[in-house]
C-alpha cells in the first residue's frame, strides 16, 4: 500500500513530465533537426544524465537484479563493460561522427558501403528495438507498476505505457526525452537522502 506522500511524489513527477513534454512539443514540431537532434544544442550534463537514466532503467532494475539473484553478482560485469564501451565510443567513435556531420550508424554505413547496408542495419535496428528492447522495457515497467499498484491489469497497462511513451516521444522529440531522463537521476538522488 502506497503512503499518501508516495502518491504525492508520483503525482508531482508525472505532472513535471507532462509539463516538460507539452513545453518541448511546441518547439519540436518546427523541424526534423529539433525533433530528432534537439538542434544539437543539448549540453554534456543533460546528455550524460540521459545516458545514465537510459542505462539504469526498469529492465536493469528487474532483469539484472533477478539474474544476479539467480546466478550471482558476476552479472554486474555486463553493466561494467557497458561503461567501458561508452568511454571507448566517446573517445574514438563519436569524434568521427561529429567530423562527418552524421547522426546514426546506418547513415555512416550508407556513406561507407552504400544504401543496401544502410537499409539492412536500419531495418534490423528498428525490429530489435521494438521487439526486444522496448517490449522488455514495457514488460518490466508493468511489473514495477503491478508491485506499486496491486491488481493492475497486465495487458491494458502494457498498452497504456507503450502508447504514453510513444506519444510523448513523438510529440516532444529528443529534447523531451532527454529532459525527462534528467529527472530520473535527480529524483533518485532526492529519494536516497
Amino acid at each position: 500500500m502506497l503512503h499518501p506522500i508516495d502518491l504525492g511524489v508520483i503525482g508531482v513527477y508525472l505532472a513535471l513530465v507532462l509539463i516538460i513534454g507539452f513545453a518541448v512539443s511546441r518547439r519540436a514540431a518546427a523541424s526534423g533537426e529539433e525533433l530528432f537532434l534537439a538542434r544539437r544544442s543539448l549540453g554534456f550534463a543533460a546528455i550524460g544524465l540521459s545516458l545514465f537514466a537510459s542505462n539504469i532503467s526498469s529492465t536493469t532494475l528487474i532483469g539484472v537484479t533477478g539474474a544476479a539473484y539467480e546466478s550471482g553478482i558476476s552479472v554486474a560485469h555486463y553493466e561494467l563493460m557497458a561503461a567501458l564501451i561508452l568511454i571507448f565510443m566517446a573517445i574514438f567513435t563519436i569524434p568521427v561522427f561529429l567530423r562527418a556531420r552524421i547522426t546514426t550508424i546506418p547513415e555512416y554505413l550508407e556513406k561507407r558501403f552504400g544504401p543496401i547496408a544502410c537499409k539492412y542495419v536500419s531495418a534490423l535496428t528498428i525490429f530489435l528495438s521494438i521487439f526486444v528492447d522496448t517490449a522488455g522495457s514495457v514488460y518490466a515497467g508493468v511489473l514495477v507498476l503491478q508491485v506499486l499498484v496491486p491488481g493492475t491489469p497486465f495487458l491494458p497497462a502494457c498498452i497504456g505505457l507503450a502508447v504514453f511513451a510513444g506519444l510523448y516521444t513523438a510529440a516532444g522529440g529528443l529534447r523531451a526525452v532527454v529532459y525527462t531522463d534528467v529527472l530520473q537521476p535527480s529524483w533518485f538522488c532526492l529519494g536516497r537522502e
